[in-house]
C-alpha cells in the first residue's frame, strides 16, 4: 500500500500544518486532507475576537488560497465527513466511498461544551467554535442589545469584550469566584476582571445562570470544550478524555496518529499526560508527525515543546508561557494591565510566566523554558531582575 499515502482526517489548525509540514519535508506520496467543514482551512483564534467584531474579513482567515492544495499536491476534501475508521484494513470511509492509508493523521480538534437550555431559549443561544459560529453569533450580535454569557473562561471573556465594545449590555455568569480560575493566577484574574467591570461587563461570579428566569436577546455558552474523539473510539484507538498518544503523537494503533485538541499525551512540562487546547500546540504537535512521515527512519527527538497561551481583552494581551502544576510558588513583578509578570517555579525551577502586556518576558520565558538544562531560579530572576535580562546574560 506504498501508494496510498497520508490521509489526515480534520481540516483545522493541526491538519492544515501536518500536510503542508509534509511537503515542506519533501514527502512525495499522495496527502488527502479531509475537512467536514465547507471552508478552506482557516484560522480560529481571531473568531471570537477580530472576525466577531467586523474588523477582520471572511477571505483573510484562510491559512492558504485554493490555489495552494492543488500547487501542493494536496488532495483537499471539504464538507466531507469521515464516518468510519478501520485499523485492520488501513481505511476511512466517508460518503463518498473508502479509502486506503499507509499513514493516518485524526486531528478532529475540539466542540465546545454543551448544557441543556430551555425550549424558549434555543434559538438564542449560541456556541463559538466554527467560522458558521462566528457568523451565526456575529448576525445576532448585530440586532441584539442585552447579552447573556455563560462562563469566564477564554472564550467567554473574549466574546464579552467584543460585545461591551459594541456598546451592548453583557452579563457574566461564573461559577468559581474568580474569572479565569482554571487557566490564570488570582492576580491576573483580578487585573482582568477591573477592565471587564471598567468596560461595564457584569461580572456575577460565584452564581450560576438560572435560564428558566433569564432574560437576555443572545445566550452563548463558553464553558470549555471537549476532545472529538467519538471517530477514533469507534475505530477501536485508545481514548481517555482525548486520543490517547506517546510522545510520539502515535496512538494504539499501527501508523496512526493524532494531534492537536483532541489528542491527549505527555509532555515534560506537566506530570502525566494532558490535553492542551493551543494554535501552538496543534502545530508543534502536526511538525512533529510530519518528520517521523517524511523522515528516513532514524530515531526522533520526542515531543519537548513549550507550551503557550494568548488571550486578546480589548487592548491588553494575556499571554502564559509554560503550565502551572499544583503547588508551584511565584513571583510577581508590576501590576496592572501593563506590563504585569507573574513567574512560577517548582522546586526552584522555573515552569511558567504569565504576563500582561509584557510580550518581551513573554518570548524570553519561552526561550528559557526550551533550555531546561539550565534552569532559573528565583535567585537568578532576583538577580537579573527580569527573564528578558537572564536570557541576554546566558546568550
Amino acid at each position: 500500500m506504498a501508494d496510498s499515502g497520508t490521509v489526515i482526517v480534520g481540516a483545522g489548525q493541526a491538519g492544515y500544518q501536518a500536510a503542508a509540514q509534509l511537503r515542506l519535508k519533501g514527502y512525495t506520496a499522495p496527502i488527502t486532507l479531509i475537512g467536514d467543514e465547507p471552508h478552506l482551512p482557516y484560522q480560529q483564534p481571531p473568531l471570537s475576537k477580530a472576525y466577531l467584531q467586523g474588523e477582520l474579513a471572511g477571505d483573510r482567515l484562510p491559512f492558504r488560497p485554493e490555489a495552494f492544495y492543488p500547487d501542493k499536491d494536496i488532495e483537499l476534501r471539504l464538507g466531507e465527513a469521515v464516518t468510519a475508521i478501520d485499523t485492520a484494513a488501513r481505511t476511512i470511509t466517508t460518503a463518498a466511498g473508502q479509502l486506503a492509508y499507509q499513514h493516518l493523521i485524526i486531528a478532529t480538534g475540539g466542540a465546545p461544551r454543551r448544557i441543556p437550555v430551555p425550549e424558549r431559549l434555543e434559538d438564542r443561544c449560541f456556541t463559538l467554535k466554527t467560522r458558521d459560529d462566528a457568523d451565526a453569533l456575529g448576525a445576532a450580535l448585530a440586532k441584539a442589545e442585552t447579552i447573556a454569557i455563560v462562563g469566564a473562561g477564554f472564550i467567554g471573556l473574549e466574546v464579552a469584550a467584543t460585545a461591551a465594545k459594541a456598546g451592548k449590555a453583557v452579563t457574566v455568569y461564573e461559577m468559581q469566584d474568580r474569572i479565569l480560575a482554571r487557566v490564570a493566577s488570582p492576580a491576573v484574574s483580578a487585573a482582568l476582571d477591573a477592565r471587564h467591570r471598567e468596560a461595564g461587563v457584569d461580572l456575577r461570579l460565584n452564581e450560576g445562570v438560572d435560564f428558566d428566569s433569564l432574560d437576555a436577546d443572545i445566550v452563548v455558552l463558553g464553558i470549555g470544550g471537549v476532545p472529538v474523539q467519538g471517530l477514533a473510539e469507534t475505530a477501536g484507538i485508545g481514548c481517555d478524555g482525548g486520543i490517547l498518544i506517546d510522545a510520539h503523537m502515535r496512538t494504539s494503533a499501527p501508523d496512526v496518529f493524532a494531534a492537536g485538541d483532541c489528542a491527549r499525551g505527555p509532555t515534560p512540562f506537566w506530570e502525566g499526560s494532558i490535553r492542551l487546547e493551543s494554535v501552538q500546540n496543534a502545530i508543534d504537535q502536526a511538525n512533529l508527525i510530519a518528520e517521523q512521515i517524511a523522515g528516513d527512519g532514524t530515531d526522533i527527538a520526542p515531543y519537548q515543546a513549550v507550551p503557550w497561551f494568548w488571550s486578546d481583552q480589548y487592548e491588553v494581551k494575556y499571554q502564559l508561557a509554560g503550565l502551572i502544576p499544583p503547588g508551584t510558588t511565584h513571583v510577581q513583578k508590576g501590576e496592572g494591565l501593563d506590563g504585569m509578570a507573574i513567574y512560577h517555579f517548582a522546586d526552584d525551577r522555573l515552569v511558567a510566566c504569565e504576563t500582561l502586556g509584557n510580550g518581551a518576558e513573554h518570548l524570553s520565558a519561552r526561550r528559557l523554558l526550551e533550555h531546561g538544562s539550565a534552569p532559573v531560579s528565583p535567585a537568578d530572576l532576583e538577580a537579573a531582575g527580569s527573564l528578558k535580562a537572564v536570557f541576554k546574560a546566558r546568550r
